[in-house]
């Protein structure tokens, strides 16, 4: 196996993955670099595409009443703005490249391609995508608490 295919395996939206469901994702990929503070989308911003953190730290944060917060720091083998791929619609956070960073890139038109070909492979990805939101989620529910008003 590829050391691109080695360290995607590793990353946990492709958990339970066969090596050959790890080389039908890697065949929607794009290989992408970063540099240090360089935003990889932002708030608002339409989502395009998912990530797969190969190398380096991505800050998750989002901005209320002009105050940027950080959600979360991930390092590899990370993902990060998934639901890009399941609906469309605008970013609700920032993605910057805390350190040097290298994904792996799945665009929203290429994913939506290989549904057609690879529909259970696919399947098996929405399904690690959402546990993997459910995850984050509940993860962040005392800091939602903080960011969302109080009726």
């Amino acid at each position: 196996m590829s050391d691109a295919l080695a360290t995607l395996k590793q990353n946990p939206l492709l958990r339970g993955f066969s090596d050959d469901g790890v080389r039908i994702i890697h065949a929607a990929t794009t290989l992408r670099q970063f540099g240090a503070g360089a935003p990889i989308f932002l708030e608002q911003q339409v989502g395009e595409s998912a990530y797969l953190l190969v190398s380096g730290a991505v800050q998750i944060s989002v901005t209320r009443n002009g105050v940027a917060r950080v959600l979360a720091v991930l390092n590899a083998p990370a993902s990060f703005g998934e639901i890009a791929l399941l609906s469309p619609g605008q970013r609700r956070v920032t993605a910057h490249a805390q350190t040097a960073v290298t994904v792996f890139e799945i665009p929203r038109r290429d994913f939506a391609s290989l549904q057609k070909q690879r529909p259970q492979a696919c399947m098996k990805l929405m399904v690690n995508i959402m546990q993997s939101f459910g995850e984050r989620v509940q993860m962040a529910s005392p800091l939602l608490d903080l960011l969302l008003p109080s009726n």
